[in-house]
């Protein structure tokens, strides 16, 4: 039989587990949040170069997402020697945002790639990490889609506003990636510019480009965002209003914009349309 002070040391300690909602026999220690895996470098060494191209792809992404520098010297190796498309692809893309100065001649290299994908690649992480805005213009008049689109991001990630004529004359093909740096790149001046484009441009790309720009907290004055919004409600497709959902979400409840109220009854209006 149990002493009387081991039963009371029992109740104590049961009365301890309910006071803090747990019990001593369920309490469990809380997971730490798994670390990263550390790069084993002398694996993804061999991988970037090696046959299997799911390996290789994992090691270029891993070796050129890196901060090291010497991490970028095996994919260099590789890019220098040729690979798969897929693994040039992976590699250019993740030193987009790693690169120094002693990777871009490779890089540059590829930006001459004859498949289109891999030379869009070479294009962002060259031009954004070299300046080359010459490098820019030359892919916005490119025969391939990849490389014009990749061109356009770089325009709207370092603000080349002298590119936004040759964004304009994409516009009007429909291209959505260069409405989207239209819409990043927007104002009240060039949203007065590319409202000219109404019934030129595609509506879907015209709703990309505005829907950009209405989003953006420096774009104003209040009358220049409700005459986006009344632009936008004159547009057909799921993109205009996908563009004024997305401004209704980001808009301030107070004080009232009147951009906000006419956008909600467009999309109230359109809601009781489809029914």
């Amino acid at each position: 039989m149990r002493s009387h002070s081991a039963i009371l040391c029992a109740l104590a300690v049961a009365a301890l587990a309910t006071a803090t909602g747990t019990s001593s026999a369920t309490a469990q220690p809380r997971p730490r949040p798994a670390r990263p895996a550390k790069l084993d470098l002398a694996k993804a060494s061999v991988d970037v170069g090696g046959a299997d191209l799911a390996a290789a792809v994992a090691a270029a992404t891993a070796l050129g997402s890196s901060r090291e520098p010497a991490h970028h010297e095996p994919v260099l190796d590789a890019l220098a020697s040729g690979v798969h498309p897929d693994v040039a692809t992976a590699a250019l893309t993740a030193l987009a945002a790693t690169a120094t100065k002693a990777d871009l001649p490779t890089i540059a290299i590829y930006t001459r790639f004859r498949n289109p994908t891999v030379r869009a690649a070479a294009l962002r992480a060259y031009a954004q990490n070299a300046g080359d805005t010459a490098l820019i213009m030359t892919g916005l008049a490119s025969y391939d889609a990849p490389v014009r689109g990749a061109a356009a991001d770089a325009v709207a990630a370092m603000r080349h506003l002298p590119a936004i004529p040759a964004l304009l004359v994409l516009l009007d093909k429909g291209e959505l990636p260069a409405a989207r740096a239209l819409g990043l790149l927007g104002d009240d001046g060039l949203f007065r510019t590319v409202a000219e484009h109404f019934g030129v441009a595609p509506d879907a790309a015209l709703a990309v480009a505005l829907g950009g720009m209405l989003v953006r907290p420096a774009f104003e004055p209040e009358n220049a965002r409700v005459e986006l919004v009344r632009m936008l409600s004159k547009l057909s497709g799921v993109e205009a209003l996908d563009a004024l959902e997305a401004y209704v979400k980001v808009a301030p409840a107070n004080p009232p914009r009147q951009s906000r109220r006419e956008a909600e009854a467009v999309l109230t209006a359109r809601q009781a349309g489809d029914r």
